[in-house]
């Protein structure tokens, strides 16, 4: 008789390995979709049943763009969909919240070995998205009635489609899954194969524009990396810290660094900035920066005794960009530096937790901008 598992396809972008418990239990096995996307198949992924609940890896939603950040221990666990809405869950203490505190009545984040599980349906219908099982005609697979979860948000293709696009991979990944394995054979000397290490690459996080309106949600988000020494720089402007002066004194509690974002590039604006800044938060600062007056700003700090931070390595003009098209820029070389730097706008909010999550997971190094940290010009 063969042995059975459920089967889930998961992001190719899924590093850890997970060692299932009980390896291919006798249950039916199950496809996992996201639109129309079949994901990678693996023991390492499989999803498993409690108290009739499916539980599937977090990183089954960053196909429809959830994307999850953790505490350095991962007791702390949270959703995100840009940086307005998350649900948090606390895996030592059974918890379930959302961004304004409300206990959800939801069966909690469950962690198995190195990775971190959540509750299918609740996930789904909280971020706005549906699932639903679907039929591998007999035709596919004929030994037995297998069924495909389908994660939903804008999907082009029906269900029948879909099958009928995916049928010759299923029916491989089934095939290859259950076939017989040959014993294996170590090799008398196998290779010591280096894993990437980015732990020496350095990357400054910045922000800047915080009247744009996102600014609290951000805070939200990096609160949580707290734990793991993480912290960032704000760039203020003498408007920003006239108009949100309890925002300024929330960013330096947090205990990120505050720098002058200084918008005509003039000492005068940076001495108007100053006074206000110590001011709302007793705080002084010699560091700044500009976007489109980078340049008059730059002779000016160079003239004042001050520390600017250029844009020459961030990516101020493109907050639109996807998370992909930033992570992939960023340097590998060991001993490197980056300066990401974002507005505070909705667009750019959106697709932070992706990079977040991307640097945390390849354990990137990041410090916080400070006078006494080299600029990246």
């Amino acid at each position: 008789m063969k042995k059975r598992i459920i089967a889930v396809f998961v992001a190719v972008s899924l590093m850890a390995v997970f060692t299932p418990t009980v390896s291919r239990a006798a249950v039916t096995p199950y496809f996992i979709a996201v639109n129309d996307a079949l994901l990678p198949f693996g023991d390492d992924t499989m999803p498993f049943v409690s108290g009739g609940e499916f539980f599937v890896p977090v990183r089954v939603f960053e196909g429809v763009g959830v994307w999850s950040i953790s505490s350095a221990d991962q007791e702390i666990v949270r959703l995100y969909r840009g940086v307005s809405r998350f649900v948090e869950f606390d895996t030592l203490q059974g918890l379930v919240e959302d961004q304004d505190g409300n206990t959800l009545n939801w069966p909690s984040a469950r962690r198995v070995g190195q990775r971190v599980y959540v509750p299918l349906r609740q996930v789904s219908e909280y971020f706005g998205f549906t699932f639903r099982t679907i039929d591998v005609p007999r035709s596919v697979i004929p030994d037995e009635q297998v069924r495909i979860i389908r994660i939903v948000s804008n999907a082009i293709f029906n269900d029948p489609t879909f099958v009928g696009v995916n049928e010759r991979a299923m029916r491989s990944a089934y095939n290859n899954y259950f076939a017989p394995q040959p014993p294996i054979i170590p090799p008398i000397d196998p290779p010591v194969v280096p894993q990437p290490n980015f732990s020496d690459v350095t990357i400054l996080l910045s922000f800047y524009d915080i009247s744009a309106g996102s600014a609290d949600g951000i805070l939200d988000m990096l609160d949580i990396q707290a734990t793991s020494g993480d912290h960032s720089c704000f760039f203020v402007s003498a408007g920003d810290i006239a108009e949100n002066p309890g925002l300024i004194r929330r960013i330096a509690g947090s205990g990120h660094a505050l720098g002058i974002w200084l918008e005509n590039g003039t000492l005068k604006e940076y001495r108007e900035a100053s006074a206000l800044l110590f001011e709302a938060a007793k705080i002084r600062t010699v560091i700044v920066s500009a976007g489109e007056a980078a340049e008059i700003a730059l002779e000016t700090a160079e003239m004042s005794g001050l520390i600017f931070w250029g844009d020459s390595h961030s990516f101020i003009d493109y907050d639109n960009l996807s998370v992909a098209a930033i992570t992939g820029a960023l340097p590998i070389e060991s001993g490197a530096r980056s300066n990401l730097m974002f507005s505070c706008s909705e667009n750019a909010a959106s697709i932070l937790p992706g990079v977040y999550s991307f640097l945390s997971d390849n354990e990137y190094t990041i410090v916080r901008i400070t006078e006494t940290v080299e600029p990246i010009n």
